[in-house]
């Protein structure tokens, strides 16, 4: 098995995004992530793939309050329309950020593969569980089950990491956690510093 997904796989057919999104939602595999990254996409197309998955994902979040000054008759709020296109290209920067931390662990554990095609395939996955949550985190009730899915994304990672990277389960185990630690240490300076240069903190 180690053997197996140590080679390089073959060029693959490359496939309307929607399908790649679909194959990696509904039949998440070794062979299935391999599949993705074999299909050479540019790193450009990934990051496409996250933002157009983010933007459907913060427009339907933007229904709820939306739907409020509706009710209420209030002013529409064209500062929250504005922001909708901002807030989409979060997902985009942290997508690429852990892409390439969960990529160099990756090839720092004797990994292969490219991180364009780590992106792609973190993307395809991602851009449709975006927005699977944004519709259950709008339906009253069913908001536990954000964390089955939460925990279901990040073993579709673990998987990603596995057969892109063609690592051991240990190893993207470990790649994906070191990744996550990173990017946290790194947004938890972040926040400190704007917190005390009171940029957003009056």
């Amino acid at each position: 098995m180690s053997q197996a997904l140590s080679a390089n796989p073959s060029t693959q057919p490359e496939l309307p995004f929607y399908r790649n999104c679909l194959v990696a939602l509904l039949r998440p595999s070794i062979a299935t992530y391999k599949m993705l990254g074999g299909q050479r996409l540019g790193i450009w197309q990934a990051y496409k793939l996250m933002f157009a998955g983010s933007l459907i994902g913060s427009i339907i979040a933007s229904l709820g309050p939306f739907g409020s000054q509706l009710i209420a008759q209030s002013a529409f709020d064209t500062l929250l329309l504005a922001m909708i296109p901002v807030a989409a290209l979060i997902p985009v920067v942290g997508l690429a950020a852990f892409a390439w931390c969960a990529h160099t662990f990756a090839r720092l554990f004797k990994g292969s593969g490219s991180y364009a095609a780590l992106a792609y395939t973190l993307a395809a996955i991602s851009a449709p569980l975006l927005i699977v949550t944004s519709i259950v985190d709008q339906i009253p009730g069913v908001r536990a089950a954000l964390l089955i899915v939460y925990l279901y994304w990040l073993v579709q990672y673990i998987l990603a990491i596995r057969a892109v990277s063609s690592v051991s389960w240990a190893k993207a185990i470990v790649a994906m956690l070191l990744a996550l630690l990173l990017l946290g240490v790194v947004w938890l300076g972040v926040a400190i510093l704007v917190g005390y240069s009171g940029i957003l903190l009056p």
